[in-house]
C-alpha cells in the first residue's frame, strides 16, 4: 500500500508541474506592433500576418495604432489598401511585451519594410534623444547638422556624416532645434530644412529621411517612440533653366524670389537652385527685356528644367520639364532627350550604339530616361524625320554609374546644337 501511496504522490505532483507549465505558456507576454507608411507612391497600406490584417488602410505619412501580436517569428506582407497583392515582406522575431514600429518606404523602386523596436532606454530627466536612418538610395549619403532653434547652418555642428544607414542614438537637451541635411561635405547643397524641431522631455525619437520625386532631395518623418508620428515634407524643388533663344541671347531668372539663371548666354543649360515650391512667381529677363512667363508649378521635392525657346527677340515659349534623377538600377546609367530645337517643328529621336532609346520627342518635350550600359558609348545620334543627316553625333561617349544624363537639342533647324549634361 504505500508503494502505491508513494505513486499517487508523484503523479499528482507531475501534474501540478505540466499544469503550472502550460499556464506559464499560456500568459506569455505578448508583443505590438504598428505600420509607419513612408512612402509617397502608395495612398494607403495593409499589414497582412497569418492570412489577416493587422491593421489596413495607412495613409502615405500616417501611422497606425499598436495592434497586440504573440511574441516569437512573425512574417508580415504589405499589400496596397484593398488590393490583397502582396508587395512586400519581412520576417521578424518579437520579443515578449516589445513594441515594434514597422517603416514602409521605397528603394529602387521597390516597397520596403525597416522595422525599429521600440526599447530604448530614455534619458535622463532634461534630455531627449534622437537618431537618423538614411532610407533614400537615391539621395546618396548626406550630413544632417543641428542647432538651436535660430542658429545658421553656416554655423551649425555635424551631427552625422556621410550618412547612408542609421546612426546611433544621440543625448541631446530638451529643446527646440533647427536641423538640416546637406550633401556630403557641402553645406551649399541643401537637401532638407526642418526649422523649430521640438525635443521633449525624455523623448527618444527617429528621423527618417525618404526619397523624393525628383531623387534628390529627401523628405523627413519623425517617429517617436511609443509615440506620434510627424510628416515634414520637403518645402522645396529644384529649378534650372535650359535657354535656347536665338542669336546667342541672354536670359536671367528669378522663381519664388531666387535667382535660378544670371544673364545665361544661350544655347545653355544652367545649375539647378533651391526654390520654394509651388505656384511659381517668375521674372525674366530677356536681352534686357522683361517678359511674362504663364503660371508654372512646381511640385514639392522636385527637380525641374525650364526650357526656354524662342527664335524671336524673346523667347515664345517656356516649359516646365520634370526631371528624373533617381539613381538607375542594377549599374547602369540613364539618359533622355530634351526637343528644344528653335523652327524645327518636327520629333526628334535617340540612338545610342544604334539602340533605340527615345522616339518622337515633340518640341518643347523630354523623353523618358531610357537605361544604358555604363561605359563607352560608340555612337550617340539624334536624327528627325525632317533631316537627312544626323541632327547631333557623338562618339567614344564615356557614361557612368550611377549617372543620370539628358541631351538637350538646342539651336535651330539649320544649326543644331547638342549638349550631353550630366544632371547628377
Amino acid at each position: 500500500m504505500k508503494t502505491i501511496g508513494i505513486f499517487l504522490s508523484l503523479l499528482l505532483a507531475l501534474t501540478l508541474i505540466q499544469g503550472c507549465s502550460k499556464s506559464g505558456s499560456s500568459t506569455a507576454s505578448p508583443s505590438s506592433v504598428r505600420l509607419v507608411n513612408a512612402t509617397t507612391n502608395y495612398a494607403t497600406l495593409d499589414l497582412i500576418t497569418s492570412s489577416a490584417a493587422l491593421v489596413s488602410g495607412v495613409a502615405a505619412g500616417g501611422a497606425s495604432a499598436y495592434a497586440s501580436i504573440a511574441s516569437g517569428n512573425s512574417t508580415f506582407t504589405l499589400e496596397l489598401g484593398g488590393s490583397g497583392t502582396p508587395s512586400a515582406q519581412t520576417t521578424l522575431s518579437l520579443a515578449q511585451s516589445v513594441a515594434y514600429t514597422l517603416v514602409a518606404y521605397t528603394s529602387a523602386q521597390q516597397l520596403q519594410v525597416m522595422p525599429l523596436s521600440d526599447n530604448e532606454v530614455a534619458p535622463a530627466t532634461g534630455d531627449g534623444k534622437i537618431r537618423v536612418s538614411n532610407l533614400s538610395p537615391d539621395a546618396g549619403s548626406v550630413d544632417i547638422y543641428l542647432t538651436a532653434n535660430g542658429g545658421t547652418l553656416s554655423a551649425a555642428s555635424i551631427l552625422a556624416g556621410g550618412l547612408t544607414g542609421t546612426t546611433g542614438y544621440f543625448e541631446i537637451a530638451k529643446g527646440t532645434y533647427h536641423i538640416w541635411v546637406t550633401g556630403p561635405g557641402d553645406k551649399t547643397d541643401l537637401r532638407l530644412d526642418l526649422p523649430s524641431i521640438a525635443i521633449s522631455d525624455q523623448q527618444v525619437v527617429t528621423l527618417i529621411l525618404t526619397s523624393t520625386t525628383g531623387g534628390v532631395l529627401v523628405d523627413g518623418l519623425f517617429v517617436t517612440q511609443n509615440g506620434a508620428v510627424s510628416a515634414n515634407k520637403n518645402a522645396s524643388a529644384r529649378i534650372r533653366v535650359a535657354a535656347d533663344i536665338i542669336a546667342n541671347g541672354n536670359i536671367a531668372v528669378t522663381a519664388n524670389g531666387v535667382s535660378i539663371a544670371s544673364t545665361l548666354r544661350s544655347p545653355v543649360v544652367g545649375p539647378y537652385a533651391l526654390v520654394p515650391a509651388g505656384p511659381l512667381a517668375m521674372s525674366v529677363v530677356v536681352n534686357g527685356n522683361t517678359v511674362n512667363v504663364p503660371g508654372l508649378n512646381a511640385a514639392a521635392g522636385a527637380d525641374l528644367t525650364l526650357l526656354a525657346l524662342g527664335d524671336g527677340s524673346v523667347p515664345q515659349d517656356y516649359f516646365l520639364l520634370n526631371d528624373d534623377n533617381t539613381h538607375p538600377l542594377n549599374g547602369q546609367a540613364k539618359i533622355r532627350l530634351v526637343n528644344g530645337v528653335n523652327g524645327l517643328n518636327d520629333n526628334i529621336s535617340l540612338t545610342a550604339d544604334y539602340n533605340l532609346t527615345a522616339l518622337n520627342v515633340a518640341p518643347g518635350a523630354a523623353s523618358a530616361p531610357a537605361s544604358v550600359s555604363s561605359g563607352i558609348i560608340g555612337r550617340l545620334e539624334v536624327n528627325s524625320s525632317q533631316a537627312n543627316t544626323s541632327l547631333f553625333l557623338a562618339t567614344n561617349v564615356s557614361v557612368q554609374s550611377p549617372g543620370v544624363y539628358s541631351l538637350f537639342m538646342l539651336g535651330n533647324n539649320v544649326a543644331p546644337v547638342g549638349i550631353l549634361r550630366r544632371d547628377r
